[in-house]
């Protein structure tokens, strides 16, 4: 399941980016095409991959290993609506089902906390934190068909709330943990600064979303702020631990670090309304981020069990040249914050080329 979701979603992101230049279908189809079709399903698959992990706990049952699938189908409701075909009321019950599954997700998580082994580790609160920013967004949505005065309030309230809490809470918290495991070189300090940030990050998101929602600059910039202290010190600290990897012609580093730079020039464009919140977040963060994490964890997921040589050949071949593809999102990232159109190019050009590199691999594999 987890393998082709993220086929899926990589091929998604891509449309998202790619198909608005040439079919005339409103930009919010497009936005939840990509993150409440592919992205939100992507994520509560990998929390249910991680989690058990992260807690030192058995897997997810059956019945929760399809809950997924039924998110991705509830992003899917919504897409008629945003195309103009079906009467906008019918956001409430897309919402309310993907709120039952962001609510059972979150039941299972406190679940499989209190089952740990041991302390789970502190990367487990961050995913808690993210689910439940995806219930406030959720929660938010489902309320905007019936209270057309509040619709821009809501609105900006569940976009923010998403990117900066759902989405952001779960890729910073993971690549903490995988930026060590890819490179091989543990990270000593990642299990204290996860406990430490968490708060700021969670206030920062919440902060930020609340702001834009209320129309108060200030308060979004606290948010900015706030969520600005953890990614400073994760970029100190990789800069200390793995600076001649991130600098590499090839290999994961360099996309994982291009997704960070990403993240953080996404918060920018926000807080300044230099652009879309799209327009930096799908090309400059979710491309490299989504791409990284598949050349690390697909080989994984299509044989399971304890590693071996092929493995370590898998990761070398989906991540070689992997440096110049960095290159390309993080221009990408910082083209928009500086005003210039049509910025998405060079991340669509590195996607695709990573799409095909993907797809070559699962086919001859």
């Amino acid at each position: 399941m987890l393998l082709a979701l993220l086929a899926a979603t990589l091929v998604l992101l891509a449309a998202g980016l790619a198909l608005p230049m040439a079919a005339r279908l409103p930009a919010p189809f497009w936005a939840h095409l990509v993150l409440a079709v592919g992205v939100m399903s992507l994520i509560s698959a990998a929390m249910q991959h991680f989690v058990p992990v992260l807690s030192r706990s058995r897997g997810a049952g059956a019945w929760l290993g399809r809950l997924p699938w039924a998110m991705a189908a509830a992003g899917g409701l919504v897409l008629p609506v945003f195309a103009g075909w079906l009467d906008y009321a019918l956001v409430t019950p897309a919402a309310g089902l993907a709120l039952a599954g962001a609510l059972a997700m979150l039941a299972w998580m406190r679940g499989k906390g209190r089952q740990s082994v041991g302390p789970a580790h502190p990367g487990l609160a961050w995913y808690l934190a993210a689910m439940a920013c995806l219930a406030l967004g959720l929660a938010a949505a489902m309320l905007i068909p019936w209270r057309p005065d509040w619709h821009m309030a809501l609105r900006a309230f569940h976009v923010h709330v998403n990117l900066y809490g759902f989405v952001g809470l779960t890729a910073i918290g993971t690549l903490q943990v995988l930026m060590p495991t890819l490179s091989n070189r543990p990270d000593p300090a990642v299990g204290r600064r996860l406990r430490q940030d968490l708060p700021w990050a969670l206030a920062g998101a919440l902060l930020l979303a609340v702001g834009k929602a209320v129309g108060l600059g200030w308060l979004a910039g606290l948010g900015l702020a706030a969520w600005a202290w953890p990614l400073i010190r994760l970029v100190l600290a990789w800069g200390r631990l793995y600076r001649h990897e991130i600098l590499s012609l090839s290999g994961g580093e360099p996309v994982l670090a291009a997704a960070l730079a990403g993240f953080a020039c996404a918060l920018l464009g926000a807080w300044l309304d230099l652009a879309a919140p799209l327009a930096v977040f799908l090309p400059g963060f979710l491309f490299p981020l989504v791409s990284g994490a598949a050349a690390q964890l697909a080989p994984v997921w299509l044989r399971p069990g304890v590693a071996t040589p092929w493995h370590a050949a898998a990761r070398r071949r989906l991540n070689r040249f992997a440096g110049l593809r960095a290159l390309l999102f993080l221009s990408s990232a910082l083209l928009p914050v500086l005003g210039y159109r049509c910025a998405g190019l060079p991340a669509l050009l590195a996607m695709s080329w990573f799409v095909a590199v993907f797809a070559v691999w699962l086919w001859q594999d």
